[in-house]
């Protein structure tokens, strides 16, 4: 426990600095504010790090009555803890900047060699009087075109000459390079967990063969405590792709990295398997949420049908019930006059079954409208529209 000295501030705000060990280094100062008011007691408790500050206020006064912190060992635990979670791996500059120089000083030569290739064409077919052909450059290479005074037999209005378009390859170059480092990043953290943390990087470029090799050096903990050390083996191989082969049709320089583990055996996912789980779940849970949205507005439709169906059923009823009498009056009339009246009563009868199956389902609609929950189990077996509706009640073409 420590005492302060009391502060007085003629203004509405304040700010008290108070080194508390002038022994400790300049992260552990701490910047003490207060706001000045004129009640006569009051108690702010704030809490900085892991130090609580008690201040009383008497009138325009504030007095720092005392302060309580915990024991240096703990606090330096505590902030080499919250040190040791922001400890993983990222590539280091120099890195990046030799995949970048290697990906686009390749790039750039292969696109000068078939640029060259193209003028030394343009040269031969002016000189030998040949007829020179429209061609297609793509992304990579400028067609640049001098405009002749004269028509020429052999270019026409314009002679072409062809250079390297340096900002797309260097952009493409970029994307090549950064994809090489987001696998580096992801194959080192394959090999550690959330409950480990890198702490030394010892990577180098080979430039006997240009391949970045080396080792990363990290620490399990548990808590606050380190209980194992281990490294990381790196070694990176080049892929090249040339021409058709290519995904760009020029040079495409994939990068390839061996690692392996060495040291205290790693328990539980890996950090990498961790963000592709949670990726994953994410993923999941938007592609569910997309599929209830549209069963829920699938089920705002369905739902109508309830209303619909029954008028739909009545009025079917009702023609079909004029049907019925006239197979009456037909069928009267023909046994009135000694005729055969099978036909007619055949009819008759699949009329009536049509009536009769019309009226379950009218009969039904008018219990969904006063009970949707029974609809809802129709619908969430699987009969979600109107046709298959149609069809559990056997009224098609009625």
């Amino acid at each position: 426990m420590l005492k302060a000295f009391c502060v007085h501030c003629p203004d509405c705000f304040c700010v008290f600095h108070k080194n508390l060990n002038e022994d400790r280094p300049l992260s552990h100062i701490y910047i003490l504010y207060a706001l000045c008011c004129t009640v006569k007691t009051y108690k702010i408790l704030l809490q900085i790090h892991n130090i609580k500050i008690n201040l009383q206020g008497k009138g325009g006064h504030i007095y720092i009555i005392h302060v309580l912190f915990k024991y240096e060992v703990e606090r330096s635990a505590h902030y080499s803890n919250n040190f040791a979670k922001q400890m993983t791996f990222t590539t280091p500059e120099h890195l990046k900047d030799h995949l970048v120089n290697t990906i686009t000083t390749a790039f750039i030569a292969e696109v000068q060699d078939k640029c060259n290739h193209k003028n030394n064409q343009v040269d031969y077919h002016k000189a030998e009087g040949i007829r020179y052909p429209h061609v297609f450059t793509g992304r990579y290479i400028v067609h640049a075109e001098k405009r002749l005074e004269t028509k020429s037999p052999i270019f026409g209005w314009e002679e072409p000459r062809f250079y390297p378009h340096y900002q797309n390859i260097v952009k493409d170059a970029q994307a090549q390079a950064d994809a090489a480092v987001a696998l580096l990043e992801e194959r080192i953290g394959q090999h550690y967990t959330d409950n480990e943390f890198i702490y030394k990087t010892d990577l180098e470029v080979n430039y006997s063969n240009n391949l970045i090799e080396g080792r990363v050096y990290g620490k399990s903990r548990r808590q606050s405590m380190v209980t194992g050390e281990f490294e990381i083996y790196v070694r990176m191989i080049w892929n090249y792709r040339y021409g058709e082969n290519s995904a760009n049709g020029h040079l495409t320089q994939y990068t390839q990295f061996r690692s392996e583990r060495q040291g205290t055996e790693m328990a539980g996912k890996s950090r990498q398997k961790a963000l592709e789980d949670a990726a994953r779940a994410e993923r999941q849970a938007k592609l569910q949420a997309e599929k209830d949205a549209k069963k829920a507005e699938k089920w705002e439709r369905f739902s109508k049908l309830a209303v619909q169906m029954e008028k739909w059923a009545d009025k079917k009823i009702k023609v079909l019930g004029q049907k019925i009498a006239e197979y009456d009056d037909t069928i009267h009339n023909l046994k009135h006059n000694n005729f055969d009246t099978a036909n007619e009563e055949h009819y008759k009868n699949v009329t009536a079954k049509d009536v009769e199956l019309l009226n379950t389902l009218r009969n039904d609609t008018r219990t969904w409208q006063n009970d949707m929950a029974k609809l809802r189990a129709i619908f969430d077996e699987g009969c979600d529209t109107r046709p298959k509706l149609v069809e559990r009640y056997k009224v098609w073409g009625v």
